[in-house]
């Protein structure tokens, strides 16, 4: 059995290595928080909408599972620089799975969740041309990220993929596609929702509340794209970007799960006192001291999704119709 090498002094690493190493971290942990938020989001939805079809349900759960296997390949890779820097700093320069767990990954990702917006654009507008334009950018991505998953297959280290023409440009093309889709679906579904505003008080804040929610889940995602495209483009290519790619395919899928779940409206059952309930001269309700049930919150289907049935969720236990 080999022994490991001792060292006279502790080990010096120049500030790029820092800077490689922090980035590839805080893009792990960053992946995680997401990937836990994107869980809580699913049972939430698979809890209050166990009745939606089938085919949106595996789509919810392609994702999932896509989501999770990134988030484990980023951590074997994590955990095999971190524990292998000792026999030199190369390790931390190698792709490992990174060149599926990035362009491809996140490539599929974000194509299913485009997808998913093209079908509400298409039922919204009715528009050929604006279901064409989002698929084609959609597909162009996609067929840039793939591209890219070849390219970066064949290099052995990271730092040779920014000096390839060929590979800046596929990165072009796979960001500039997916931001470009991303502003287009959130233009379009505003502009098409504003139309149908009647200005009555319900349906107005029902049409405003939609709009609202298609600028912010758009924002983030062409954001998180956004930030990767300018930090690879900085001038010397600093390993900020790996930060950035680690997180862009966990905006896309939590944007499409929160779209999901806005269908639900909490609505408090917590009895109504003219005193804040944190004053301490509030006496307890009767009802809720004899019996010991716990406040809670009710959760209803909004009423513009007419097709879904009403379900309730109450605390601590949730439960469906």
């Amino acid at each position: 059995m080999s022994e490991l090498p001792i060292f006279s002094k502790a080990l010096e690493f120049s500030e790029s290595v820092y800077v490689e190493a922090t980035s590839s971290l805080l893009g792990t942990m960053a992946n995680w928080a997401l990937l836990g938020i994107l869980w809580v989001q699913t049972y939430l939805y698979y809890v209050a909408f166990s009745k939606d079809r089938r085919v949106l349900k595996f789509i919810v759960f392609a994702q999932l599972l896509l989501e999770t296997i990134q988030t484990v390949m980023l951590t074997h890779d994590m955990i095999q620089a971190f524990a292998m820097v000792y026999t030199g700093l190369d390790v931390l320069n190698d792709l490992g799975t990174k060149w599926l767990s990035i362009p491809l990954l996140i490539g599929l990702i974000a194509s299913i969740t485009q997808g998913f917006y093209c079908y509400r654009v298409g039922v919204l507008t009715r528009s050929k041309c604006a279901v064409v334009l989002i698929s084609m950018l959609s597909l162009g991505q996609l067929a840039a990220a793939i591209s890219l998953t070849i390219q970066l297959k064949r290099d052995i280290v990271s730092t040779t993929l920014l000096s390839q023409n060929t590979s800046l440009a596929a990165i072009s093309i796979w960001g500039g596609c997916s931001l470009a889709c991303d502003i287009a679906i959130a233009a379009i579904m505003s502009y098409y929702l504003r139309k149908q505003d009647t200005g009555f008080g319900k349906t107005h804040n029902m049409i405003a509340r939609l709009i609202r929610l298609s600028i912010e889940t758009g924002c983030v995602t062409a954001l998180s794209v956004g930030a990767l495209l300018i930090l690879v483009s900085l001038p010397g290519h600093p390993p900020y970007y790996i930060a950035a790619a680690s997180i862009v395919a966990k905006t896309y899928s939590n944007a499409m799960m929160a779209v999901l779940n806005s269908r639900v409206k909490p609505v408090s059952n917590s009895p109504e006192v003219g005193t804040p309930v944190w004053n301490e001269s509030v006496q307890p309700i009767a009802s809720i001291r004899s019996t010991g049930t716990s406040l809670g919150f009710v959760f209803h289907r909004d009423s513009e999704m007419s097709d879904f049935s009403s379900y309730c969720v109450s605390t601590p236990v949730m439960y469906g119709d």
